[in-house]
């Protein structure tokens, strides 16, 4: 037995006060830990005929719904999630500090919470001021970007705050989250443990809890529950879609293609593209959300440069056995690069008030541009919910512990 299964062993033992350990298959724990990407990039032109090659699989609902079915309960499978379709450990949520900008009539409460016992998701919670019920809610994921200075950290970037800013002035609840080994989640297992297969299930998972935390709020009205996020934070935006059907509004962005998996374990650490037979793509996923309106914004310079000619159709075709293709859009800009820049945002949040009937007039000037110059940036250590970079006591501190807590829900 290697010196690695010997820790592990050492670990359970422990976990469990010298009662037996629990089962756990070999396999699947190297596949957790190791840093594996699944799938690789293939040429555009290929990505192109795959595509083609699937809707001949799928020609009509019936046959669409089977593979469906199949794709859905293989993402569960492949990350390992597929026992815990139904979260019922507590949340816990700790509010440790709110910022208020009256001008525009929101708050930003510093609150985490427990994705299941010993690991804590981080985040910015947005909220209108006063006494609202019903509103709708987006979950915000970010992508890749520097994991530590915290300043640097892409939770607390322009582009979070300002979009999250609009939507709350709008009436929107807004829940911005670190993805896992990013921002304060760093405290949990150091920045080098986002790259590990095992972040693509602890990632998902989390975005799945974000929504529980979501619902759970008097404000929040679940019926209108939307997400959006951009590279990484697109593909959990499409993978959460996917999955659960209490996102009605989904905004992935920057992301959806054919051709290119997602370079990082986070995406593509576990065999989420080859459940099902003929090899899946991140397009096809996001199909899944249909009919439920979905924006689908991509840019000429990077791998979503097809998204316009290629993948939107594709999606397209899927929404239209529902009789329902003007539920999806495209906003394709052909001469921008891989960012939530301002044009992207724009489109997001016109998608998200057309959906859910907002007054864009709050959040736009004279000429009906969307006007983000009066908010007020904040600084990391105002928006931070442990400023003292200390976890809760209990708080998972290595791998191996995460994935047996994770193979512990029940």
């Amino acid at each position: 037995m290697t010196r690695f299964f010997l820790i592990v062993l050492a670990v359970l033992s422990t976990a469990c006060g010298g009662r037996k350990a629990p089962t756990i298959d070999p396999l699947k724990m190297q596949l957790a830990l190791k840093d594996t990407v699944y799938n690789r990039p293939v040429e555009p032109e290929l990505g192109a005929e795959r595509l083609q090659a699937l809707l001949q699989e799928y020609p009509d609902l019936k046959s669409w719904e089977e593979r469906k079915k199949c794709l859905r309960d293989g993402l569960l499978t492949a990350m390992e999630l597929d026992h815990i379709r139904k979260r019922n450990q507590p949340l816990k949520p700790l509010y440790t500090g709110q910022n208020t900008c009256e001008r525009f009539g929101y708050t930003v409460d510093n609150v985490a919470f427990e994705c299941f016992p010993g690991l804590w998701i981080t985040g910015n919670l947005y909220k209108p001021i006063g006494d609202h019920s019903s509103c709708p809610a987006v979950l915000f994921a970010h992508g890749h970007g520097r994991q530590e200075p915290l300043e640097n950290s892409p939770r607390f970037a322009q582009t979070r705050q300002y979009l999250s800013a609009s939507l709350a002035t709008m009436g929107v609840v807004v829940f911005a989250y670190d993805l896992f080994a990013y921002g304060e989640s760093v405290y949990h297992v150091g920045p080098r443990g986002h790259r590990t297969s095992l972040t693509q299930s602890i990632v998902t998972l989390s975005s799945l809890r974000a929504i529980d935390f979501l619902t759970s709020l008097k404000e929040v009205d679940p019926l209108r529950i939307g997400m959006t996020g951009e590279s990484g934070g697109g593909t959990q935006t499409f993978l959460a879609a996917a999955i659960d059907e209490r996102i009605a509004v989904s905004v992935p962005v920057v992301q959806v293609s054919s051709f290119f998996p997602g370079g990082c374990p986070c995406e593509s650490g576990r065999p989420i593209h080859s459940q099902c037979g003929t090899l899946s793509n991140n397009a096809e996923i996001a199909a899944l959300a249909a009919p439920r309106p979905q924006l689908i914004v991509s840019n000429g310079r990077d791998w979503t440069r097809t998204t316009h000619e290629v993948e939107y159709p594709y999606v397209k075709t899927i929404y239209g056995y529902y009789g329902k293709s003007a539920l999806v859009e495209n906003a394709h800009f052909a001469e921008e690069g891989h960012d939530y820049g301002y044009s992207k945002r724009s489109a997001a949040l016109r998608f998200f008030a057309s959906q859910w009937g907002l007054d864009l007039t709050l959040i736009t000037n004279e000429d009906g541009m969307i006007d983000e110059s009066g908010y007020t940036l904040l600084p990391a250590e105002k928006l931070a919910v442990f400023p003292d970079k200390k976890l809760p006591e209990g708080a998972l501190q290595t791998m191996e512990d995460i994935y047996v807590a994770l193979k512990s829900i029940k």
